[in-house]
Protein backbone atom coordinates (compact mmCIF):
# COMPACT_ATOMS: atom_id res chain seq x y z
CA UNK A 1 0.00 0.00 0.00
CA UNK A 2 1.47 3.58 -0.71
CA UNK A 3 2.47 5.41 1.79
CA UNK A 4 0.32 8.74 0.70
CA UNK A 5 -2.69 6.63 0.46
CA UNK A 6 -2.17 5.28 4.13
CA UNK A 7 -1.82 8.61 5.63
CA UNK A 8 -5.04 10.12 3.64
CA UNK A 9 -6.99 7.22 4.91
CA UNK A 10 -5.55 6.89 8.88
CA UNK A 11 -6.25 11.22 8.17
CA UNK A 12 -9.95 10.70 7.10
CA UNK A 13 -10.41 8.12 10.43
CA UNK A 14 -8.92 10.41 12.97
CA UNK A 15 -10.83 13.59 11.56
CA UNK A 16 -14.19 11.05 11.03
CA UNK A 17 -13.77 9.78 14.74
CA UNK A 18 -13.04 13.38 16.26
CA UNK A 19 -16.57 14.52 14.31
CA UNK A 20 -18.05 12.04 15.97
CA UNK A 21 -16.64 12.07 19.69
CA UNK A 22 -17.26 15.77 19.39
CA UNK A 23 -20.82 15.28 17.98
CA UNK A 24 -21.37 12.51 20.80
CA UNK A 25 -19.80 15.07 23.92
CA UNK A 26 -22.08 18.10 22.47
CA UNK A 27 -24.97 15.47 22.10
CA UNK A 28 -24.41 14.09 26.14
CA UNK A 29 -23.58 17.27 27.50
CA UNK A 30 -26.91 18.80 25.86
CA UNK A 31 -28.74 15.51 27.37
CA UNK A 32 -27.54 16.00 30.74
CA UNK A 33 -28.07 19.99 30.50
CA UNK A 34 -31.76 19.00 30.10
CA UNK A 35 -31.85 16.09 32.52
CA UNK A 36 -30.14 17.64 35.07
CA UNK A 37 -27.92 16.40 37.48
CA UNK A 38 -29.09 16.21 41.09
CA UNK A 39 -25.82 16.29 43.25
CA UNK A 40 -26.15 15.63 47.00
CA UNK A 41 -23.89 17.51 49.43
CA UNK A 42 -22.42 17.04 52.78
CA UNK A 43 -20.86 19.32 55.55
CA UNK A 44 -17.83 17.27 56.12
CA UNK A 45 -16.98 18.69 59.70
CA UNK A 46 -20.61 17.09 60.22
CA UNK A 47 -19.57 13.83 59.55
CA UNK A 48 -16.01 14.13 61.59
CA UNK A 49 -18.41 14.97 64.55
CA UNK A 50 -21.21 12.19 64.61
CA UNK A 51 -18.19 10.01 63.99
CA UNK A 52 -15.78 11.12 67.01
CA UNK A 53 -18.90 10.51 69.00
CA UNK A 54 -19.29 7.01 67.81
CA UNK A 55 -18.47 3.56 69.67
CA UNK A 56 -16.12 2.59 67.05
CA UNK A 57 -14.00 5.75 67.22
CA UNK A 58 -14.20 5.06 71.17
CA UNK A 59 -12.85 2.01 71.12
CA UNK A 60 -9.91 3.18 68.36
CA UNK A 61 -8.75 5.71 70.56
CA UNK A 62 -8.65 3.59 73.77
CA UNK A 63 -6.56 0.74 71.43
CA UNK A 64 -4.11 3.37 70.80
CA UNK A 65 -3.32 3.75 74.28
CA UNK A 66 -3.30 0.11 74.82
CA UNK A 67 -1.03 -0.56 72.29
CA UNK A 68 0.93 2.47 73.71
CA UNK A 69 0.97 1.00 77.26
CA UNK A 70 2.13 -2.13 76.02
CA UNK A 71 4.82 -0.56 74.03
CA UNK A 72 6.21 1.02 77.11
CA UNK A 73 6.03 -1.60 79.35
CA UNK A 74 7.94 -3.87 76.38
CA UNK A 75 10.26 -0.84 76.81
CA UNK A 76 10.24 -1.30 73.04
CA UNK A 77 11.30 2.71 72.69
CA UNK A 78 11.13 3.01 68.91
CA UNK A 79 7.24 1.75 69.13
CA UNK A 80 6.76 4.33 71.88
CA UNK A 81 7.88 6.88 70.12
CA UNK A 82 6.10 6.51 66.71
CA UNK A 83 2.68 6.01 69.12
CA UNK A 84 3.56 9.06 71.28
CA UNK A 85 3.65 10.89 67.93
CA UNK A 86 0.77 9.26 66.73
CA UNK A 87 -1.93 10.73 69.59
CA UNK A 88 -0.99 14.25 68.07
CA UNK A 89 -0.89 13.78 64.58
CA UNK A 90 -4.37 11.78 64.65
CA UNK A 91 -5.94 15.31 67.09
CA UNK A 92 -4.27 18.00 64.66
CA UNK A 93 -6.04 15.77 61.41
CA UNK A 94 -9.44 16.08 63.89
CA UNK A 95 -9.24 19.95 64.18
CA UNK A 96 -8.66 20.19 60.69
CA UNK A 97 -11.77 17.96 59.77
CA UNK A 98 -14.09 19.02 62.09
CA UNK A 99 -13.20 23.30 61.87
CA UNK A 100 -12.27 23.31 58.73
CA UNK A 101 -12.61 21.86 54.76
CA UNK A 102 -10.31 18.90 55.31
CA UNK A 103 -11.14 15.59 53.43
CA UNK A 104 -12.96 13.36 55.43
CA UNK A 105 -12.66 9.96 53.59
CA UNK A 106 -11.19 8.25 55.96
CA UNK A 107 -14.02 8.07 57.96
CA UNK A 108 -16.31 7.73 54.64
CA UNK A 109 -14.80 4.37 54.64
CA UNK A 110 -16.58 3.66 57.64
CA UNK A 111 -20.01 3.86 56.33
CA UNK A 112 -18.82 3.38 52.01
CA UNK A 113 -21.36 -0.03 51.84
CA UNK A 114 -24.61 2.39 53.05
CA UNK A 115 -24.08 5.39 50.78
CA UNK A 116 -25.37 3.95 47.88
CA UNK A 117 -28.49 3.90 49.73
CA UNK A 118 -28.15 7.47 51.33
CA UNK A 119 -27.91 8.79 47.27
CA UNK A 120 -31.13 6.22 46.58
CA UNK A 121 -32.92 7.82 49.76
CA UNK A 122 -32.06 11.06 48.32
CA UNK A 123 -32.34 10.65 44.72
CA UNK A 124 -29.36 12.37 44.36
CA UNK A 125 -26.74 10.87 41.24
CA UNK A 126 -23.33 11.55 43.03
CA UNK A 127 -22.48 13.22 47.13
CA UNK A 128 -19.30 15.10 47.39
CA UNK A 129 -18.55 16.72 50.39
CA UNK A 130 -20.22 20.99 49.88
CA UNK A 131 -16.21 22.53 49.43
CA UNK A 132 -15.51 20.43 46.57
CA UNK A 133 -17.61 22.10 44.45
CA UNK A 134 -15.93 24.49 42.85
CA UNK A 135 -18.60 25.01 39.71
CA UNK A 136 -22.02 24.69 39.50
CA UNK A 137 -24.05 24.40 36.26
CA UNK A 138 -27.82 26.45 35.74
CA UNK A 139 -29.56 22.77 35.42
CA UNK A 140 -27.72 20.59 38.55
CA UNK A 141 -29.56 20.09 41.22
CA UNK A 142 -28.27 20.48 44.72
CA UNK A 143 -29.85 18.62 47.54
CA UNK A 144 -28.07 18.66 51.31
CA UNK A 145 -27.25 15.34 52.72
CA UNK A 146 -25.23 15.63 55.70
CA UNK A 147 -27.86 15.07 58.24
CA UNK A 148 -28.42 11.01 55.89
CA UNK A 149 -25.07 10.65 55.98
CA UNK A 150 -24.79 11.92 60.16
CA UNK A 151 -27.45 9.45 60.55
CA UNK A 152 -25.43 6.04 59.70
CA UNK A 153 -23.11 6.85 62.57
CA UNK A 154 -26.16 6.14 64.75
CA UNK A 155 -25.36 9.45 66.71
CA UNK A 156 -26.74 10.40 70.43
CA UNK A 157 -28.53 14.02 71.19
CA UNK A 158 -24.76 15.44 71.71
CA UNK A 159 -23.76 14.46 68.53
CA UNK A 160 -26.73 15.44 66.91
CA UNK A 161 -26.73 19.10 68.74
CA UNK A 162 -22.20 19.18 67.67
CA UNK A 163 -23.63 18.74 64.14
CA UNK A 164 -26.30 21.27 63.95
CA UNK A 165 -24.11 23.89 66.45
CA UNK A 166 -21.07 23.15 63.80
CA UNK A 167 -22.97 23.83 60.28
CA UNK A 168 -24.43 27.12 61.86
CA UNK A 169 -20.24 28.91 61.21
CA UNK A 170 -18.28 29.04 58.83
CA UNK A 171 -15.25 26.74 58.43
CA UNK A 172 -12.14 28.21 59.53
CA UNK A 173 -8.76 28.07 56.99
CA UNK A 174 -6.90 24.56 57.60
CA UNK A 175 -4.16 26.51 58.14
CA UNK A 176 -5.88 28.18 61.22
CA UNK A 177 -7.46 24.73 62.18
CA UNK A 178 -3.38 23.39 61.88
CA UNK A 179 -2.35 26.32 64.52
CA UNK A 180 -4.83 25.01 66.99
CA UNK A 181 -3.06 23.75 70.01
CA UNK A 182 -4.82 21.80 72.84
Amino acid sequence: MNRRVLLRGLTATTVGAAGLGAARSAAAAEKSDKAGLRVGVFDSRAIILAYAKTEDFKRHLRGMSEELQKAKAASDEERVKELEAEGPALQKRLHMQGFSTYPVTDVLEHIKEKIPGVAKETGVDVIVSKWDVVFKSRSAEFTDVTYALVKLFIPNEEALKLVKDIQRIPPISIKEAEAIKD
